[in-house]
């Protein structure tokens, strides 16, 4: 005896399709209403311990483009920081003194304009009106630098 079927089931497929996108509804929307930080977050974390790690290996290895120049971007999601900067620059600046970024016996002084710290859309951080907010004397060899 055959049964007479007049409607055809879903696949598994189409069910695990619409069930994922979905879920990729809801992640849109709750981006969108709460804004990107929560998923940031997730997709760059914070990386102090790297960056501590990574200045005190080119200070120990007396790696001095390294230390000095090597820009290296300092991301603190908590304070809604990302930092592209030099090892020398967090070990001397009183505004990175909270990382403990461990000072170096390497020679790093350079002109003013030549230090940099720039943000993550590649402009110079710090900038409030022409005035920096970076003291970066202590890397400087012509006199008072403010970035």
């Amino acid at each position: 005896m055959m049964i007479n079927k007049k409607a055809q089931g879903m696949s598994t497929n189409t069910i695990i399709l619409l069930v994922l996108g979905l879920l990729v509804l809801a992640a849109l929307v709750f981006g969108f209403a709460t804004g990107w930080s929560t998923f940031k977050n997730i997709v760059s974390p914070t990386n102090v311990d790297a960056v501590v790690e990574d200045c005190s290996t080119a200070c120990a290895l007396a790696n001095t483009y390294s230390f000095c120049n090597a820009d290296r971007t300092l991301r603190v999601n908590e304070e809604k920081l990302d930092i592209k900067t030099s090892c020398a620059v967090m070990a001397t600046s009183p505004n990175f003194t909270k990382y403990r970024v461990a000072t170096c016996e390497i020679d790093c002084m350079q002109p003013c304009e030549d230090i940099k710290i720039t943000d993550k859309k590649g402009t110079k951080a710090g900038i409030v009106d022409g005035k920096g907010s970076y003291y970066v004397s202590a890397l400087s060899n012509n006199g008072a630098c403010f970035i």
